[in-house]
């Protein structure tokens, strides 16, 4: 419940009761339960004990930008630094990429953001 009380206070949530991410409309998410599993081992492993392999995780990166507007907004900047270290731990170029898995909250500051740091990195 306290989750929710926060993501209210900020006004992250959306009044109409859904999400238009990366749409006009978008003023928040709405909140859903789910839930999933991805078993992760070393390719190696997962070979010698015969599994299907889905996907390889080739890199990653992390980072925090804490310096943004308010507490829920993004800075582009922090965005694509994020993208581009990630590219380059994978050693993939980003014209190379072929999907993305979108942070895409349905709100009208986060989703420009995060829409232009791809565009700008990724075209």
């Amino acid at each position: 419940p306290e989750g929710f009380a926060v993501a209210q206070k900020f006004g992250a949530l959306s009044p109409e009761g859904r999400t238009y991410t990366f749409d006009d409309r978008a003023s928040g998410y709405v909140r859903g339960e789910g839930g999933g599993v991805v078993v992760l081992k070393t390719l190696r492993r997962a070979l010698a004990d015969g599994d299907r392999v889905y996907a390889v995780v080739r890199g990653g990166a992390v980072n925090n930008d804490g310096g943004g507007e308010t507490l829920t907004a993004p800075r582009r900047a922090a965005q694509e630094e994020v993208l581009r270290r990630a590219c380059e731990d994978a050693t993939v170029a980003p014209a190379e990429i072929r999907f993305v898995e979108l942070h895409g909250t349905g709100t009208p500051v986060g989703d420009p953001v995060e829409a232009a740091a791809l565009d700008a990195v990724l075209g």
